[in-house]
């Protein structure tokens, strides 16, 4: 796992992917690389070489990595066999992670639903039109943001006003409240990689409990952790889908012998759309019965459950 547990992502997408393996029976052993608190690329490199230990000790008959990190540590040592390796959760290409061609690797890619959300955020703010995209500086971002103005043609009078990332906690939380005047709602995309004062990585339970205090603009995401996490909505990318495909194409290897190279990387395209209630209240927008009927809805932020 690039990420630590319990995360319902993380989580979900091992859960998925044992559902996909079934119903071959399998012993599995975790290694959590935890890059929320390991995020430098020197500590993401440690984690990679102790995970690759557990699995040159272990020799498994298969590997399963979740998330961009843990595929960038370990498909590079592993990409030639001979373990098979599937991944999910991957928003970088092989080609991206410099693994094209790979003979030993097939996987899951995890694409954004980019348009679909814009259209449930419009649902609850029809006057929604100027958007701003802010996150960290983790590398996978910028493809997302292509991808984003891919979309735009879709989405006719919503545009992209203001883009920006950075790596530090100040000057994203100075760029939510410029906002404020500057757009009518915003885009969040990396949260893990801001860096508090003392060079620290800043939760991100407190980063967007922070903007659920302070931003007044409606906000969507793509990941469902975020809507439990105060972001106003989103059409999510299913983290269950992406560990069943995965979880699939590792029966395909184990179960019916098929090589990795035959089994080709694609995306899932199954989204779920998903409301937070109090973030609507917070911000005085109704919701109608028609969007809550066909929506998950999170009725509190996180904080007031845990």
């Amino acid at each position: 796992m690039s990420f630590d547990s319990p995360w319902r992502w993380t989580d979900g997408q091992l859960a998925g992917f044992r559902d996909g393996l079934a119903p071959l029976d399998a012993d599995i052993r975790v290694f959590q690389m935890d890059v929320k608190r390991h995020a430098s690329a020197q500590a993401k490199a440690e984690r990679g070489r102790l995970a690759r230990a557990v699995i040159d000790e272990w020799k498994p008959d298969l590997i399963y990595t979740s998330d961009d990190d843990a595929l960038g540590q370990i498909g590079s040592h592993y990409g030639d066999g001979p373990i098979p390796l599937v991944f999910s959760g991957a928003n970088r290409t092989l080609a991206e992670h410099g693994l094209e061609g790979a003979r030993a690797i097939t996987g899951v890619l995890e694409r954004e639903h980019f348009v679909e959300s814009v259209k449930l955020l419009r649902t609850l703010v029809p006057e929604a039109h100027r958007l701003a995209v802010l996150g960290d500086r983790a590398p996978h971002w910028p493809a997302v943001l292509a991808r984003m103005r891919a979309g735009l043609p879709a989405l006719p009078g919503i545009e992209l006003a203001r883009v920006e990332f950075t790596e530090h906690y100040d000057r994203f939380r100075t760029a939510v409240v410029e906002c404020e005047s500057q757009v009518d709602a915003i885009v969040y995309l990396g949260i893990f990689n801001l860096r508090g004062g003392d060079g620290s990585n800043m939760p991100y339970q407190t980063v967007q409990r922070w903007v659920a205090d302070n931003s007044r603009r409606p906000d969507l995401s793509f990941w469902i952790d975020r809507v439990h996490h105060g972001v106003l909505c989103s059409v999510t990318v299913s983290e269950r889908e992406q560990g069943l495909a995965a979880g699939r194409l590792a029966r395909a290897i184990l179960g019916e012998r098929r090589s990795p190279a035959e089994l080709p990387v694609r995306p899932t395209v199954k989204g779920l759309p998903a409301i937070n209630l109090a973030r609507a209240r917070q911000l005085g927008l109704t919701v109608r019965s028609s969007e809550l009927l066909s929506s998950e809805v999170v009725p509190t932020f996180q904080w007031q459950r845990d």
